[in-house]
């Protein structure tokens, strides 16, 4: 099935491309985590320097997105997007009618059908989930919606305590939640504000629903840890005690007597994978303190390993090379990460 997936994703997939929010950062080539952080700090950055001027970043959060695709919507923007007919009737006996069970042992519950949401697991049902989401766009020069699947941020840069621009998004992509059966989940939803100004004032919760959003001096979007004062100390922490707890693994599996080579996998998979996740984003801004002491890190993985391993700086030279190099050859990706 999953080769069927693909397969009709493949033709899927150009036909609708010219409908897809460009600040969809989830599930399209050559962009990924790296450009949503990247994109998100450099609009903050560019609004900071001007004067008298804060950012507002409401992180929202949805109770099981995927689960709440109504097949009837999609079936209905899919033909907006001028996709053929026989297509998007597979698309629809894709998502519906689909039977569901549960077995324990010998024991197999009643059979129920759903007619809701996307199967987990598939190929299909992330692509559909953004194409779902794809008819809420906005980008101006003060506010901008950006998203990675369904975790969506909203970024407004308020200058002079204006904020109607950003509060009237808010509301009407509130609005828009629940024209489409996409469940907001305010307690879980956050909103930091970042304001470098010596005369700042507390600003004013915003409200959805009736229940004001938590501001917070410090949030994970998309397991990278940002905070108020865009200082990646937090984010430097979290990767260390992870990484830290990481190499005690390495240390047993040699104990073991496991081969060289062996060793080096699991840390490149395990504990390398966890200390340059997103490093593009965040490797360039961190202190040299906080550097040296993933490098002492890193070092001590080196002692078990037997080898020598890349520093932070060689990785985050490789890789912004490797981010910068097809950017520049291809003009629509530059023009929303540059």
């Amino acid at each position: 099935m999953k080769f069927m997936e693909r397969l009709v994703l493949a033709h899927l997939r150009p036909l609708v491309c010219s409908s897809q929010d460009p600040l969809q950062f989830a599930y399209q080539p050559h962009v990924g985590v790296d450009d949503a952080i990247i994109y998100l700090l450099q609009k903050a950055y560019s609004s900071l320097d001007c004067p008298n001027t804060s950012v507002r970043v409401m992180f929202f959060d949805f109770s099981s997105a995927f689960n709440t695709i109504q097949p009837r919507l999609l079936k209905a923007k899919l033909e907006n997007m001028q996709v053929g007919a026989p297509l998007v009737t597979w698309v629809d006996d894709y998502l519906t009618g689909r039977p569901q069970f549960v077995r324990l042992k010998n024991c197999v519950s009643d059979c129920l059908i759903s007619n809701i949401g996307a199967p987990q697991g598939t190929v299909l049902s992330p692509f559909l989930f953004t194409t779902y989401t794809a008819d809420f766009q906005y980008c101006t020069e003060m506010c901008h919606l950006q998203k990675f699947s369904d975790d969506t941020a909203i970024v407004g840069c308020v200058e002079g305590g204006r904020e109607a621009e950003y509060r009237d998004l808010v509301d009407r992509f509130v609005k828009w939640c629940g024209e489409n059966h996409l469940q907001l989940n305010v307690a879980k939803t956050r909103e930091m504000v970042v304001d470098f100004r010596r005369n700042k004032t507390l600003p004013s919760p915003v409200s959805i629903g009736g229940t004001d959003v938590d501001m917070v001096d410090k949030y994970k979007y998309l397991a990278v840890t940002l905070d108020n004062k865009l200082d990646w100390y937090d984010n430097t922490e979290a990767i260390y005690k992870k990484g830290l707890s990481q190499l005690y693994f390495l240390r047993r599996l040699r104990s073991f007597n496991v081969c060289h080579r062996m060793l080096q996998m699991f840390y490149q998979s395990v504990v390398a994978s966890t200390i340059f996740f997103a490093v593009v984003s965040w490797g360039a801004g961190i202190r040299t303190k906080d550097a040296n002491r993933l490098n002492k890190l890193i070092k001590k993985a080196e002692s078990v390993v037997g080898s020598q391993l890349v520093t932070v700086e060689e990785v985050v030279e490789e890789r912004m090379l490797a981010k910068l190099l097809p950017t520049m050859a291809t003009p629509s990706i530059l023009h929303w990460t540059s």
